[in-house]
């Protein structure tokens, strides 16, 4: 997804936002007896910044100034981010992130769990300085979506029955969740009233959902390269995303060697993983996945679209959501 012009229309706030992410990794510093500073290592890989900027380009919609709550919240929310991350990692014993070394690599699971709790909890003094009771709510609200979304994931692995509204439900919640709260609050901190805070919200919540699964798709027909991790790694895990999903209902041969590989031990599952990616994609499943994110993306161009407010602020949010249909890793 490309966010460049979100990310310069919000470029001296996201300053202010590495300013707290160095703070936060200072003082661990100081009060650490590690060698290795592990705080510093896990907030200084770079991201896109995608949410903080959200959060903030939501924000200057309404007030182009914006205050110290809005920082906080913008910290708070890409907190959470590399929480989740650190924690994804370990659960899905990664080596790498952004081609860096992951936290429980280095120093192990049960370090890289505990760092993430740190992250969480930072966060969430972070959204308090917001002093918002519904902000603190929804925050609240999102790390409990978060952490469901990966229980029913891994719930769910090697299940070939997994079926669309389950999907959904996964993906809102590890991924649509945190996109809708980053933009809503925004929207909340620059002083929106109630029908345009929900537009944010919904256009949040559609932008990650047809993210996820232009993600999903990227799975069968990315580049290893760019993704950072092999083609067809989600269904050698057991992990059913769309295109699999679609192809399992719509053709029981595929569906046969779907289940034929969930049974194969994981060290003899790639040739077949390799030969079913192909499958899936030439069948055209691939594309009809896609179909549905775009779908979901111009419904997030149409609730952006209602606010009355026309501004650059507004343009990048569509940009970005138009861009959002190329992704390549």
């Amino acid at each position: 997804m490309s966010s460049n012009q979100l990310v310069s229309l919000s470029n001296n706030e996201l300053l202010m936002v590495m300013l707290e992410l160095n703070k936060i990794s200072e003082s661990h510093t100081s009060q650490s007896n590690l060698n290795e500073n592990i705080i510093d290592h896990v907030l200084s890989i770079p991201g896109k910044q995608l949410r903080p900027a959200l959060t903030i380009v939501c924000s200057k919609l309404w007030q182009e100034e914006v205050d110290e709550k809005v920082i906080k919240m913008s910290t708070a929310v890409e907190l959470l981010h590399i929480a989740t991350l650190v924690h994804d990692d370990t659960v899905d014993f990664a080596d790498t992130r952004r081609g860096e070394k992951t936290a429980s690599n280095i120093w192990g699971p049960h370090i890289a769990v505990l760092v993430g709790d740190f992250l969480f909890a930072t966060s969430a003094e972070y959204v308090c300085d917001t002093q918002s009771i519904r902000l603190i709510k929804q925050f609240a609200s999102t790390i409990s979506d978060l952490a469901k979304g990966q229980l029913k994931e891994i719930e769910n692995k090697f299940n070939i029955e997994l079926n669309m509204d389950n999907y959904l439900d996964i993906i809102f919640k590890k991924t649509g969740s945190l996109f809708a709260t980053s933009s809503m609050s925004g929207a909340l901190l620059g002083g929106a009233v109630e029908e345009d805070i929900n537009n944010v919200y919904q256009f949040g919540k559609n932008l990650g959902l047809g993210f996820q699964i232009y993600d999903d798709a990227l799975d069968f027909e990315g580049d290893e390269k760019k993704m950072g991790k092999p083609v067809g790694s989600d269904l050698k895990n057991g992990v059913m995303t769309l295109p699999s999903i679609i192809a399992s209902k719509k053709n029981e041969k595929i569906k046969k060697e779907i289940i034929n590989l969930f049974e194969l031990k994981e060290e003899n599952r790639n040739e077949e993983v390799d030969i079913l990616v192909k499958k899936i994609t030439k069948e055209g499943y691939v594309e009809e996945a896609k179909h549905k994110a775009s779908k979901l993306i111009d419904r997030s161009i149409e609730n952006i679209s209602s606010l009355k407010n026309n501004n650059i602020y507004k343009d990048s949010l569509i940009k970005l959501a138009i861009s959002s249909k190329d992704r390549e890793k």
